[in-house]
């Protein structure tokens, strides 16, 4: 937005008010006549111009006691919190303690599998002008950046322009961790706390990121590493936006950069946007709304929105198509709410709760808000044990991390504010007197030293700490006279990072160990006697001896998409991500079975080679002796290469496109009570998982569409068989059977050739027309066929399609809703433009109607740099629905003797 205000219509001749520190911008005040031979000055000077015009105005005022002190802080708090980011994820410049910058390939849980994406994407999709699509290369088919975030993953592609792949990866994983103690920091000075409250939230933010209570919710150290790393990135850019949004809210500012990153937030983890953002941005519109900061809020509300609608609008839009993974709601509510040691809790909660009523009391809008965002987001992990109706979508523990951080700022609100309450007691002075900017950084720094000792102690790391053994033996830390009991562990967040950075090839043995299973798979693959395909591995704890469990999801990454993985990181992306699941079941020892409520049969491979072929997979890849024991007996499996300890076999008759020999039947409704006569989702994994775990009780395969022709049926629970919560091995998906006897359709023979399959198409060959063909390819509504009718979904989130010719393609291409949603986001770009022509809104009063005097009306803290040049604050009084069209001046304060309190004195400018 444009950074400009216009003096009061009383405001004395600019001439006698602005000295020698104005510098000058895009439209020069008026100094009278102007000669000839003066030129317009360039664009390229205009630009320059714009982009030094405020360092160079932060820079030239006067540096007064004051604010040498509060700047000195405010630099040494960034730079110590970035400082021990940056140590913990081992981003360093110091030869042998850095391992981001090392050229490896990272591992370590999810995070080894999130490696395949930003390289299909760069691969596959950004050439077709595209930011998501289909890949061919996981759970036989699922649209790729659909259903998970790719706009941490196109950085990791534009870094991978200047860097190796390995390296831009690891880098951008952590700028989220890096860069949380700046955001918060950024959002109290954009949301106007008062000094030093900005300085001790970087410190909230960093108790935050090193929090080891948790480490799989998202945002803190150890959810990174696990790789949930798009959500420390997604949090970090939603604080910055939330500070100029409550910026924006109290100048009429910003609203083009606050609409752009909150979009970049939604974008980079839809998490983020339903259990975090979407609540505190309606909080703190809430908290501030009046008329014109009701337009303020509905025209970046809409902006927002439709900035981000080319990737929220088709997610939510095809939700249905994604798979539920029935994680089911965590209820240990203690736990949850208070995950720390009990010491710590009470401090935490007790200053937090502080912060907020200090906060009341002082009409501090913003600290209210924060306040009332705590209480709706542990309304939140209530409310969510149930997910969000009709969409799913939540798993309640996920609010949390936007809680815990929420608590750590109002703790520092609180810790600050009583302290403060202390000084003046002591000093004999009014209670909500603000201490000088000495006085404040001496206070903020015993909250500060506290973080920074609570967190040394946590990861062992404090001077002077070491091993003390206790009588019975057992060493634990201990730094003077504190000592940690023997639950007491080092922190593992460090380690973590250690781990996955130093990527798959640290693994030492087996690395060389998986190198030579990928290099066997890439053999067969390039071998014209036995050619490219999907693998499915079993799966098994020893896979995590390669730096995670899910190493071999990597298979397509490593052969350039010849060998495909069935397993693949993304779970909820694909329909077809449970058939899999029931299929590693019974090709494993023991399998994790993570889609819950299924129902498995474990290392049975007479029941996992239908499966197999059903799927369509080509190689069967098992390890233990169990596996191999059973892949050996059955007669569809060849063993066709050996790579210790893994046994490849080949499945026979695992064609990609086969005839039909009975024409399939279209279920029309699910009858009876149970999950899936009100759940989409539940209804299509009913039907599917019921063929396919017993196709002998259907005469033909169960269609969701079809011809006309084909005959409809019902289909209702088999109520005998029905295991519900409370049963020994409930609840498990219902099975359902037809309602009705289908009749028999026998199909003639028709022979398919020349079958191609390619990332986001496939085509065949049929000798007739009129039969339908099984394309085991999993179903998704943008499927297109040309030369045949459909694609329709049947059995295990397959296609069927009837040729019209006898050369069928299929393509992947873009639906409705993909068109509308692009059309949607340029029409908010082009809102963009509109409101950066119009200007910023000018609001009646800087604080809503009823409300005394705004956060920083005391001239302590103010905005960046919305001062007048006769010290005033806020905009001239107009029409309050007008916008502001002002000139291009920037008015800087004057070097009177007053300015040594002036609000953008406090802190480098925020560009």
């Amino acid at each position: 937005m444009t950074d400009r205000l216009d003096p009061p219509t009383d405001a004395p001749d600019e001439a006698s008010t602005v000295d020698e520190t104005t510098i000058p911008v895009d439209e020069p005040i008026d100094e009278g006549p102007v000669g000839d031979t003066e030129t317009e000055p360039s664009l390229l000077h205009r630009a320059g111009a714009r982009i030094v015009r405020r360092p160079v105005a932060w820079w030239r005022r006067p540096w007064t006691d004051e604010r040498i002190v509060r700047v000195s802080f405010t630099t040494l708090t960034l730079l110590v919190t970035t400082y021990i980011m940056t140590n913990v994820v081992h981003l360093s410049i110091l030869p042998g303690r850095d391992l981001v910058f090392d050229d490896t390939t990272p591992t370590g849980g999810d995070f080894g599998a999130h490696v395949w994406g930003p390289a299909y994407l760069r691969d596959h999709l950004l050439g077709g002008f595209r930011l998501n699509g289909w890949t061919m290369d996981w759970y036989a088919g699922f649209p790729a950046y659909r259903f998970y975030m790719v706009l941490p993953a196109l950085a990791v592609v534009l870094v991978d322009l200047v860097l190796p792949y390995g390296v831009a990866l690891k880098l951008v994983s952590v700028l989220g961790l890096i860069t949380l103690p700046f955001s918060c920091w950024a959002f109290g000075r954009l949301a106007s706390f008062k000094y030093p409250l900005p300085e001790l939230f970087a410190f909230a933010g960093l108790s935050f990121a090193l929090d080891e209570s948790f480490s799989i919710y998202g945002g803190n150290l150890k959810s990174t590493m696990a790789g949930e790393f798009s959500f420390s990135i997604s949090l970090s850019i939603a604080m910055l936006a939330l500070g100029l949004l409550a910026n924006g809210l109290r100048t009429g500012r910003y609203r083009v950069w606050t609409s752009v990153l909150l979009a970049a937030a939604c974008v980079s983890h839809g998490v983020v946007l339903i259990a975090f953002l979407v609540p505190a941005a309606v909080v703190f519109c809430l908290i501030w709304i009046d008329r014109t900061r009701w337009r303020y809020a509905w025209t970046v509300g809409v902006t927002t929105i439709l900035l981000s609608a080319w990737w929220v609008l088709p997610f939510l839009w095809d939700h249905e198509y994604h798979t539920d993974m029935k994680y089911g709601a965590l209820t240990n509510w203690w736990e949850m709410y208070f995950p720390l040691t009990i010491p710590l809790d009470i401090i935490i909660t007790t200053l937090a709760i502080l912060g907020f009523l200090f906060s009341i009391l002082r009409r501090d809008l913003n600290g209210s808000a924060l306040g009332v965002l705590a209480l709706v987001l542990v309304a939140g992990v209530y409310l969510g044990k149930d997910s969000i109706p009709g969409l799913g979508l939540l798993w309640n523990p996920r609010v949390l991390p936007g809680l815990y951080l929420v608590r750590y700022l109002l703790m520092m609100i609180g810790a600050y504010s009583l302290l403060a309450l202390i000084w003046n007691a002591i000093r004999d002075r009014r209670a909500n007197d603000e201490p000088s900017a000495v006085a404040a950084t001496g206070l903020a720094v015993v909250p500060a030293v506290g973080v920074l000792v609570v967190l040394g102690f946590l990861f062992q790391e404090l001077p002077g700490g070491g091993n003390t053994t206790l009588d019975d033996g057992t060493s634990v830390y201990s730094w003077g006279p504190f000592v940690a009991t023997s639950t007491n562990a080092d922190a593992q967040g460090d380690g973590w990072s250690s781990y996955n950075f130093r990527g798959y090839e640290g693994r030492g043995q087996y690395y060389t160990e998986y190198r030579q299973v990928v290099t066997t798979m890439e053999g067969l693959g390039d071998d014209p006697n036995h050619g490219c395909g999907r693998a499915l591995w079993e799966n098994s704890g020893d896979n995590g001896q390669y730096g995670t469990t899910m190493a071999l999801m990597l298979l397509p990454f490593w052969t350039d998409g010849c060998i495909g993985s069935m397993e693949g990181l993304f779970f909820e992306a694909s329909g077809t991500t449970p058939y899999h699941f029931l299929t590693a079941a019974a090709m494993s020892k023991q399998s994790s079975n993570p889609v819950r409520e299924l129902r498995y049969t474990d290392n049975d491979a007479s029941v996992g080679v239908r499966h197999l072929q059903d799927l369509g997979v080509r190689y069967a890849m098992v390890r233990t002796d169990e596996a191999k024991n059973e892949a050996a007996q059955q007669p569809e499996l060849t063993l066709v290469a050996e790579s210790a300890p893994w046994e490849i076999y080949e499945v026979a008759n695992s064609d990609i496109v086969v005839g039909l020999d009975m024409q399939p039947v279209v279920v029309e409704e699910r009858l009876g009570d149970g999950d899936g006569a009100n759940d989409p989702r539940e209804r299509l994994l009913e039907i599917g998982a019921s063929w396919f775990q017993q196709p002998d009780e259907w005469v033909a395969m169960p269609a969701e569409g079809g011809p006309d022709s084909w005959q409809r049926i019902d289909v209702e629970p088999d109520l005998t068989r029905r295991l519900e919560e409370g049963d020994p091995n409930g609840p498990r998906v219902d099975i359902v059977v037809p309602a009705e006897p289908i009749e028999p359709v026998p199909l003639p023979a028709v022979t398919v050739s020349n079958v191609e399959m390619y990332e986001q198409s496939l085509e065949f060959d049929v000798d007739q027309v009129g039969v339908p063909v099984l394309v085991k390819v999993s179903y998704f509504p943008n499927w297109q066929a040309d030369g045949a009718e459909g694609p329709w979904r049947i059995g295990p989130n397959m296609m069927v399609v009837v040729p019209t010719d006898t050369h069928v393609e299929l393509s992947y291409g873009r639906s409705a809703a993909d068109y509308l949603s692009i059309l949607l986001t340029l029409f908010g770009i082009a809102l963009c433009f509109w409101w950066r022509r119009e200007g910023d809104v000018v609001h009646g009063a800087p604080v809503p109607a009823g409300f005394g005097k705004p956060t920083d009306a005391d001239g302590d803290d103010g905005d960046i740099d919305d001062e007048l040049t006769d010290g005033s604050t806020g905009h001239a009084p107009r029409d309050e629905w007008s916008t502001d069209r002002r000139t291009e001046v920037e008015l800087v304060p004057s070097g009177a003797p007053d300015d040594s309190s002036a609000p953008a004195d406090d802190e480098p400018p925020l560009a």
